[in-house]
């Protein structure tokens, strides 16, 4: 296992309540092709937290630090067995959909959003010659030594095996050739210990002379030694990979905020670093209740020039159109003229104000595609709402945050954002229905 330290933060968001701290360390189970990637991702989110300031004339002890994150890395198969016979994680990252929609079915997870994808590569030893000319007559070299990752266990060896089908298609007999020769060496089982991916190793010490693994694993396995050589697998038999991540029923505030992270945009770009790859959009599971909240999102988005708010009510501020998605450009903090509840300004950060008038009581959703603090404030009395916590975002999509408000037909309200880390930022307001009898506002 690793811990990497995050720093103090107060909990970003209107969120309507305190942070909740945690007595220990958050516990994140991830897959082996994720190691490099979550470790590169809790420095960031770290480096962020500690980037932002605390509230107004608070100053941050060992007391308000955030716990660590603390990960156990092995094959997701296993992880999931390992959740199933009731171990404690608090974060699920996995190689591949299958383990966290299981959990999810059983009510071990809350959520399963795809968050990055890959693509398979064929390692190759040094002195063995690969291109992508001869790579599919090199993995059925019977003089050649084939490793692989275990079926069933990891993602990988499965991705591996529905290769082996697509090659079959093409070079019929190939599946039973594939079959028999190749080397499970990976991926059957956890061990905690491993501090490093195993393919540089196993193809020096000559126990495999090619290796089926992740493109992300074979750039790793390359920098560690230089003389071995990569190339990727055709498209025609390349198999579309999607990392998945869900968060356990009862998971503290803090993951919660590093699940946010994680998904968001900023995260991609340190992910992509790695060779990873956005993720494929997985929206066919999508709950009925976001349907509607999906098809605007993905819909054409309206620019918006956010106000910074005015010292007048008789001053209007831009108006934002419910159930569409907005490209709005947010002001600086130094020029805002709102102070949302926890804190004052941050800054070198962004926000901005909007307005619109609810149709009809009910719930909407404010949904933004990057971490914010989101308040929606009553103009007539100038009372901020208390939100709910939303927790339903579209990972797929790349939401980063939402939050739910009930609404009062006829009322006049002004959504405003906070601590935006950009000056731009995807917005949509959704009329929602809950499970209860609450009708969606419109």
């Amino acid at each position: 296992m690793s811990d990497a330290a995050a720093q103090p933060q107060p909990l970003a968001g209107g969120d309507g309540a305190a942070a909740v701290t945690t007595a220990g360390p958050v516990v994140a189970y991830a897959a082996g092709s994720l190691r490099e990637a979550m470790q590169a991702l809790q420095t960031a989110y770290a480096a962020e937290r500690l980037a932002a300031r605390p509230p107004s004339g608070a100053t941050p002890t060992s007391t308000t630090a955030r716990p660590a994150v603390r990960f156990l890395f092995g094959p997701s198969g296993k992880l999931r067995e390992r959740i199933e016979a009731g171990e404690e994680a608090h974060l699920f990252a996995s190689a591949s959909p299958v383990h966290t929609e299981r959990l999810l079915a059983s009510g071990k997870l809350r959520s399963s959003n795809a968050f990055a994808s890959n693509s398979l590569c064929v390692l190759a030893r040094p002195g063995v010659a690969i291109n992508e000319g001869n790579v599919i007559a090199t993995l059925l070299d019977v003089n050649l030594k084939l490793g692989t990752s275990t079926p069933g266990a990891d993602p990988s060896g499965d991705y591996t095996w529905e290769m082996f089908r697509k090659i079959d298609a093409v070079q019929p007999g190939a599946y039973a050739r594939l079959d028999a020769k190749a080397l499970k060496l990976v991926g059957a089982e956890i061990n905690a210990a491993d501090t490093k991916a195993p393919y540089a190793d196993l193809l020096v010490g000559r126990r495999a002379d090619v290796f089926v693994t992740y493109c992300t694993n074979a750039r790793a396995a390359q920098r560690e030694v230089p003389g071995i050589s990569f190339v990727r697998v055709p498209d025609a038999y390349d198999i579309a990979t999607s990392y998945t991540i869900g968060i356990a029923t009862s998971a503290p505030n803090e993951a919660r905020e590093f699940l946010r992270y994680v998904l968001s945009q900023r995260a991609q770009k340190v992910v992509g670093e790695l060779g990873f790859s956005p993720p494929p959009q997985r929206c066919e599971q999508v709950e009925p209740a976001l349907s509607a909240a999906h098809a605007a999102w993905s819909g054409k988005a309206v620019p918006l020039i956010a106000g910074a708010g005015a010292e007048s009510k008789s001053v209007a501020s831009p108006s934002i159109r419910i159930a569409t998605r907005h490209a709005v450009t947010l002001q600086p903090a130094g020029a805002l003229r709102f102070r949302h509840r926890a804190q004052g300004g941050v800054a070198g950060s962004f926000g901005g104000n909007m307005q619109f008038t609810a149709g009809e009581t009910g719930r909407v959703e404010v949904f933004v595609d990057r971490r914010a603090w989101i308040d929606v404030v009553r103009l007539a009395d100038d009372v901020s709402l208390a939100p709910t916590r939303g927790d339903r975002w579209l990972g797929c999509a790349g939401v980063g945050k939402n939050l739910g408000f009930l609404l009062q037909a006829g009322e006049r309200y002004e959504l405003r954002l906070s601590e935006v880390d950009s000056a731009q930022a995807a917005v949509l307001l959704m009329p929602m229905a809950d499970s209860g009898s609450t009708k969606p506002a419109k």
